[in-house]
């Protein structure tokens, strides 16, 4: 089939959707922090895409990123534990290993600290 020059080959497309175990939905320009488990601040981000899975993030800055990491969600005050699914220059997929939980339940003041308007690197 052919729409506007373009051949759009549904059985390809039936395979990606297919592949994708949870549906996303695109979130509007959500901020958000990541910390390493370790608690060391990592970067600020921007949600791109969430899901039950996991979520689409686009990284300020192109650093290095552990293979797993804290996400606080800075609108919803959400923290998750989660793995580096795969990376494309400032894009990043990564996949829940602990789901978004408030971060009024996490006791360790380190993560909290996330929360905080400026987050601060102790020397």
């Amino acid at each position: 089939q052919m729409f506007k020059g373009v051949c759009l080959n549904r059985h390809a497309t039936l395979d990606a959707v297919q592949k994708r175990l949870f549906p996303r939905r695109r979130t509007r320009l959500r901020p958000a922090k990541l910390a390493s488990l370790t608690n060391e601040y990592i970067c600020d981000c921007t949600t791109r895409d969430i899901s039950a899975g996991g979520l689409r993030i686009l990284l300020n800055e192109d650093i290095l990123l552990p293979k797993e990491f804290y996400v606080f969600d800075v609108n919803e005050r959400t923290i998750a534990e989660v793995r580096l699914s795969w990376r494309d220059g400032l894009e990043a997929g990564v996949a829940y290993l602990v789901p978004p939980a408030s971060i009024s339940f996490y006791e360790n003041t380190g993560v909290r600290r996330l929360a905080q308007r400026f987050y601060a690197v102790e020397d």
